[in-house]
């Protein structure tokens, strides 16, 4: 994707869509410069680190999603079932993580892929992260889980403690994300993640108009 065409993106407020099936230092370099040139055009580069992480690590639990779903179906377990889906995540971090090639093959080969989508408007920019699997009772429950959490610590040690899980190495991540976005000054909507049945889809929308983003702005 050329430069010119971000730069099309967001002069003519359309949606700039990213498609990968990994998401590995490759993909996460090429997001950094797409993310940078958004940030950069709306005088907002002070928050790229910060956005930076929030996109990467939406966007590595997206692919786990999808590694979950080869995993599982390789094993002959039904990812559905609460039963099945507690035994296939004991094994399913170490095994996934040593054979990355092996499953970013077979995600490939299963047509699963994550698209993150970019769209500028007014100054406020809407990220989407999508992958084509949608979220199961289990998992949904894990996310509604770290989101209630998040409300009621108000440090990141506490928070750990509560939520870490090694078996799916993501036990932190959306409350980090949810602690950094409510440090920057961003509302309680500015991350939602949800699904429409074919897609899992996590927005982070930056709103130009909160209160602490432009502090921020102002004191750069």
């Amino acid at each position: 994707m050329s430069h010119n065409l971000v730069e099309y993106a967001i002069s003519e407020s359309k949606t700039l869509t990213v498609k990968t099936i990994s998401y590995l230092s490759r993909e996460r370099n090429y997001i950094d410069r797409v993310l940078k040139q958004y940030l950069n055009e709306i005088e907002k580069p002070f928050l790229v680190n910060q956005v930076a992480y929030c996109l990467h690590e939406l966007a590595g639990n997206a692919n786990r999603a999808n590694a979950k779903r080869v995993y599982f179906d390789e094993r002959g377990l039904d990812i559905s079932s609460s039963q099945d889906y507690i035994q296939g995540l004991t094994t399913f971090r170490q095994d996934t993580f040593s054979q990355i090639d092996k499953f970013h093959a077979k995600q490939k080969a299963a047509g699963l892929y994550i698209k993150i989508d970019f769209q500028l408007r007014d100054e406020s920019l809407r990220i989407r992260v999508r992958n084509n699997t949608p979220l199961t009772n289990e998992e949904r429950d894990r996310i509604h889980q770290k989101f209630e959490t998040n409300k009621k610590y108000t440090n990141i040690p506490e928070a750990y403690n509560a939520l870490e899980d090694y078996s799916e190495g993501a036990g932190l991540g959306l409350v980090m994300i949810l602690q950094l976005l409510n440090n920057l000054g961003f509302g309680e909507d500015a991350l939602h993640v949800d699904t429409n049945g074919k897609e899992t889809i996590a927005t982070l929308y930056l709103n130009a108009e909160d209160e602490l983003y432009n502090l921020a702005l102002n004191n750069y």
